[in-house]
């Protein structure tokens, strides 16, 4: 089990020990929105408290750490056997990952977070029960959501610390053992990651590191002859065709390992960008 933080944020902002007035809101008379400085109860705030917080830079990180309820998610850490976790404790966890999807990209910068470090023990998982894919499609979309803007300078940040910490087996892991949404989400989150140049090298430095990559969309591909899945196809197309730009790899090399179904797709899409 990874050495998780006790908190989301590396030097969490720390409240007053004030109480609040007005029944658990911010002692200030214009009201909690107001940006003049606050005594807050931090423990008693309510959640509307919290997310009027939000909009306020000195209190969004606290705020976002109270939301969050990260005990919520470490107290099913010991549960991740098929014999104890429970739909309804998954359903519990999922909600809270919900609210990491929604607040972490937009308010907050990644590398003032360990948000992935709570996530990873879901993916690690090879199991496949509902509770368990569940648990392995709501991880996937918070750290999904981390990576929508391929421009922005937060997301060469964002796939610095991924891969730094390991994301990219556990996304093949993802895909060998996750349902049809989990390996698209996970798909998905590959290519965005293979946009930037240290993840493409990622994937193409060392060259075992490539076979490895493709044999696992292989594998995965084959298994889907009957029913193959759109989405996924075309996430791992857009792979496929990345890594045959790279000039490190060899195109007829990357071809040649693809599946017969893929190579009259990806012949012609060779050095020529992204598929569409």
């Amino acid at each position: 089990m990874l050495n998780l933080p006790d908190s989301l944020y590396p030097d969490p902002i720390q409240g007053d020990n004030s109480v609040m007035s007005n029944g658990g809101a911010p002692a200030n008379n214009n009201g909690p929105c107001d940006g003049a400085s606050k005594a807050i109860d931090w423990p008693s705030a309510s959640v509307e408290d919290l997310v009027v917080l939000l909009r306020e830079p000195e209190h969004r990180e606290k705020a976002i750490s109270s939301l969050t309820h990260i005990k919520e998610v470490l107290s099913i850490y010991k549960s991740l056997t098929p014999e104890k976790l429970t739909m309804k404790d998954s359903s519990k966890v999922c909600d809270v990952l919900v609210l990491f999807e929604v607040i972490s990209a937009p308010l907050i910068s990644f590398s003032s977070v360990q948000i992935h470090c709570y996530l990873y023990p879901f993916l690690e998982t090879e199991e496949t029960s509902k509770p368990f894919q569940y648990l392995r499609l709501m991880s996937l979309g918070v750290i999904g959501g981390l990576l929508k803007e391929v421009g922005d300078p937060s997301t060469k940040v964002a796939v610095h610390c991924l891969l730094e910490s390991g994301l990219f087996p556990l996304c093949l892991k993802s895909i060998e053992y996750g349902n049809e949404l989990s390996q698209s989400t996970a798909s998905w989150i590959m290519s965005r990651i293979m946009m930037q140049e240290q993840g493409l090298q990622y994937c193409c430095e060392p060259a075992n590191r490539l076979c490895a990559i493709m044999k696992v969309f292989n594998d995965v591909i084959e298994k889907m002859q009957d029913e193959p899945s759109t989405t996924f196809l075309k996430n791992i197309i857009q792979c496929y065709v990345i890594m045959s730009d790279d000039p490190r790899t060899c195109v007829k090399n990357v071809s040649d390992q693809a599946p017969d179904s893929l190579r009259v797709v990806l012949c012609p899409l060779g050095r020529s960008g992204c598929c569409t």
